[in-house]
């Protein structure tokens, strides 16, 4: 459950990311990058906060 809302937001701040940056450079490419760099770090640190809070639960 956690899990998937943790994807679920990583996709929704990956996707506004990389409509932001489109807007600013219409530029595929980098949108892509940007939304993916921006998917990965939230993503991440996500996964990090729910290992820190659940004791080491997700190893």
């Amino acid at each position: 459950m956690w899990l998937l809302l943790m994807l679920l937001t990583s996709t929704i701040v990956g996707g506004v990311a990389g409509l932001l940056a489109y807007a600013d450079d219409p530029s595929v490419p980098r949108a892509a990058l940007t939304g993916g760099a921006s998917f990965a770090g939230t993503f991440l640190l996500l996964l990090a906060i729910a290992h820190y809070a659940g004791g080491g639960r997700y190893q």
